[in-house]
């Protein structure tokens, strides 16, 4: 029975979890669909600003993440030694849906959904929302 117990908590505790190599990142999303606007994004960017509400002070990020994005709908997204790939979307709600599939070129058993609200696009920047606080602005290389 001790055993058992023991074996529940830390299963508890992993189910939620964020995920530990991009900034911002929501927590998977179960069985949500979104509606593909169609709209895609072509480029490549840099996570030039993090700005959280809930922290005293506003950072430029300290690795450097940068993403590329394609017409045809994938992306990859490389922070330090870590790649992630996989699609993405834009949906009609203005939301960029990326679905992570792959981690350093190993296939995920199901794809981990990140959803983040577009705030604000422009010629060379995209400024995205996380939850409540976080706001992340990307830059075109």
């Amino acid at each position: 029975m001790l055993l058992a117990g023991a074996l529940v908590i830390p299963l508890a505790a992993c189910g939620f979890s964020r995920s530990s190599g991009s900034a911002g990142a929501n927590p998977v999303v179960e069985s949500e669909s979104f509606e593909d606007s169609g709209r895609r994004l072509s480029g490549e960017f840099v996570l030039s600003h993090i700005e959280d509400l809930y922290r005293t002070e506003s950072n430029t990020t300290a690795a450097q993440t940068f993403f590329s994005f394609d017409e045809g709908g994938s992306f990859k997204r490389q922070r330090n030694s870590r790649m992630d790939e996989g699609v993405y979307l834009i949906s009609a709600k203005r939301e960029l849906v990326l679905y992570v599939e792959k981690i350093n070129g190993q296939p995920l058993t199901e794809a981990r959904v990140e959803q983040f609200v577009i705030i604000e696009e422009g010629a060379d920047s995209i400024t995205l929302g996380s939850g409540p606080s976080l706001k992340l602005m990307l830059k075109k290389r």
